[in-house]
């Protein structure tokens, strides 16, 4: 039986989110789930903003005056955004940056502010992603948010372990969360040359989504971190992150690039004289 830990989850309004937010109420946490447009059935359901630092301080104020404390966050809100670098609009990359890499920035010093420090406890988990270990083709904007996230919370990590503050990544693959066709855009603009394997790339992504992970398996690994007394700093849901990053070390370089192109984005692989597979 686990002890029960008051957290805080961004973007709960679906997908994942709205997974981890039911199982670990069920588990018997106090959970605060949030998301831009709550529909106000729960009240442990806050409108929030997390682009916006003064939303995310006032939503860890509201979660210690009512429970006295937040012992885990739970950074999960984000988007993914597809489209070649030289497709992709300076506002469109801000955006994503400022959702997927900005908004956890904003959450998790919320928390510290707010009394993670001053008690000397707390965990803070990331969902991040494979694209924080390994870019793939239409993806630079993404990955430089999960990129930043990872930099950003590997050094974090190391000025609160002195606190017994533990800072954790979570790194899926893809996750069957149900909302892939919704969380997944493509850029605004079209450029002749990347556009068509752009947009086979993104159907790529909703098949293999459409076949990805149950999302059970990340609530197991979120389960391990809270009840852990010495969380690592990533966790990969199936194994796949440290893997690929084994595999890149080993390999000759230009062979791990075109089998990066091969299977994340197929339709682009004849571009560089490589069949389909």
């Amino acid at each position: 039986m686990q002890e029960e830990k008051v957290i805080l989850i961004s973007g709960t309004s679906r997908g994942l989110g709205a997974h981890l937010h039911a199982s670990l109420v069920a588990k018997g946490h106090v959970v605060y789930g949030s998301s831009r447009r709550p529909d106000g059935s729960d009240p442990h359901e806050l409108e929030l903003d997390v682009t916006n630092p003064e939303d995310c301080e006032s939503a860890v104020a509201h979660v210690i005056e009512r429970e006295g404390r937040v012992d885990a966050l739970i950074n999960n809100a984000g988007s993914h955004l597809l489209g070649a670098a030289i497709e992709t609009s300076e506002t469109e990359l801000r955006g994503q940056l400022e959702l997927n890499f900005l908004g956890a920035v904003h959450m998790t010093q919320a928390v510290l502010r707010g009394g993670m420090i001053e008690r000397r406890s707390g965990r803070i988990i990331n969902i991040s992603s494979i694209g924080g270990r390994l870019a793939t083709p239409f993806t630079s904007a993404y990955s430089a948010s999960k990129f930043a996230l990872e930099g950003y919370m590997e050094a974090l990590r190391l000025e609160l372990l002195p606190l017994s503050i533990f800072v954790s990544n979570l790194e899926p693959g893809f996750l069957q969360t149900g909302t892939t066709d919704g969380s997944v855009y493509s850029v605004q603009d079209r450029d002749p040359f990347f556009a068509e394997a752009r947009e086979a790339t993104h159907q790529h992504i909703l098949r293999e989504g459409a076949k990805g992970l149950p999302l059970d398996r990340v609530v197991r690994v979120v389960d391990e971190i809270l009840d852990a007394n010495a969380p690592k700093l990533r966790y990969s849901v199936d194994g796949l992150a440290p893997r690929l990053a084994l595999l890149r070390a080993i390999s000759p370089g230009a062979w791990f690039e075109r089998t990066v192109i091969r299977q994340t984005a197929p339709a682009f692989a004849a571009c560089i004289g490589e069949s389909k597979p």
